[in-house]
């Protein structure tokens, strides 16, 4: 199946986006180079017909755009709805593209991002820095599984959280090193019990190294996939 009804419509919305006078220059500028960009990669592919129905919905909704950009007069309105169908394009073209793949990987690395800060922050952070993004995760995983950008991005808040705790464990298990006794006695001081503590010593810094990657692989993925979201 061929892209002509989309690669039309994106034609039609470049023209009336340049015509519009209340976007600003510079958002219209952005807008253009987004769709030109899109508009080469609908052209260079071929949809299989177990899309169709995807596909008349992205048109229909980019035909329904075009008569909203000429129409209406509120910049912010227009600004929210061309940005939106922009994402649609791109998601799309991930489905299109048969690339959907990113997303389990992503959900992967954020899961395991998840259940390790939320298993080694306690004993350095409290109680209250978990719990605090316990319905975040919750929230943002659901988010994802539907494709929401705004189920990405709480997902996203988890990276820098989980490196300050990978960080802090690090450091935790090179210091650990040269001061056993006084290693064991942070923990303990947390609230933890000593036995505990003294296996947490080398156990600690080992999930803090698994933390560190799977945190940046959750941004890499996240950066790789970000497109996939709307």
């Amino acid at each position: 199946m061929n892209t002509n009804l989309v690669i039309t419509t994106i034609k039609q919305l470049n023209t009336e986006i340049e015509k519009n006078k209340s976007l600003k220059e510079n958002k219209k500028q952005k807008y253009r180079l987004q769709l030109d960009k899109l508009l080469n990669k609908y052209t260079e592919i071929e949809i299989s017909d177990k899309f169709k129905t995807q596909y008349n919905q992205l048109n229909g909704k980019g035909v329904e755009l075009v008569k909203e950009v000429k129409a209406s007069k509120d910049k912010n309105k227009l600004e929210t709805s061309i940005e939106v169908y922009i994402r649609y394009l791109k998601a799309s073209l991930y489905d299109f593209e048969g690339k959907t793949t990113y997303l389990r990987k992503y959900i992967t690395s954020f899961l395991f991002s998840s259940m390790l800060f939320l298993a080694l922050s306690p004993q350095f952070y409290g109680f209250i820095l978990p719990v605090l993004f316990f319905l975040p995760i919750y929230i943002g995983l659901k988010g994802v599984k539907k494709r929401s950008i705004t189920g990405f991005y709480m997902t996203m808040s988890v990276v820098p959280v989980a490196l300050m705790t990978s960080f802090t464990w690090i450091r935790y298990g090179l210091n650990a090193k040269s001061d056993y006794l006084g290693a064991v006695k942070a923990i303990v001081d947390s609230g933890v019990a000593q036995s505990l503590a003294e296996k947490l010593v080398y156990i600690g810094p080992i999930f803090g190294i698994m933390l560190l990657i799977f945190a940046c692989l959750q941004l890499y993925r996240g950066y790789k996939s970000r497109d996939l979201f709307i």
